[in-house]
């Protein structure tokens, strides 16, 4: 029998010529998903950089130690260097939200008004679309 490194069909007893060709060829493929899986990551990681920053800051929020967490929210009314702002009141025990506000804050008034009242619960049913 003949010999030959050159062609996967190698018949000689003992001879994994073929064995190593038929390898390299089921590895160019694995090769290129390799390579693409690693392009596609830094691809991934270069765009996740450029992304702008959506910072949440909650440094008007309390929580107390009755189940109540206050916080207050801007409403997007008055004037630009001081809007109106919302008071948020979570019962965790009622399972109640309670949204405050003053209707002309900026004016001196000092009545907080309750605007809704709203059990969690629905809050959440809704929000589901039940």
């Amino acid at each position: 029998m003949e010999h030959s490194n050159e062609t996967s069909m190698c018949n000689t007893t003992g001879c994994d010529c073929g064995t190593k060709q038929r390898a390299r060829q089921m590895n160019m493929p694995a090769a290129l998903l390799w390579a693409s899986a690693f392009l596609l990551a830094a691809l991934t990681i270069i765009q996740a950089a450029r992304l702008p920053l959506n910072a949440a800051y909650a440094g008007a929020a309390n929580q107390g130690g009755q189940g109540m967490s206050v916080v207050t929210q801007n409403t997007g009314l008055g004037p630009a260097e001081r809007p109106y702002e919302a008071l948020w009141v979570l019962d965790g025990r009622g399972e109640m939200l309670f949204i405050y506000y003053m209707e002309n804050a900026n004016a001196g008034e000092k009545a907080l008004l309750l605007r809704q009242a709203i059990p969690v619960p629905d809050l959440f049913r809704t929000a589901r679309g039940g």
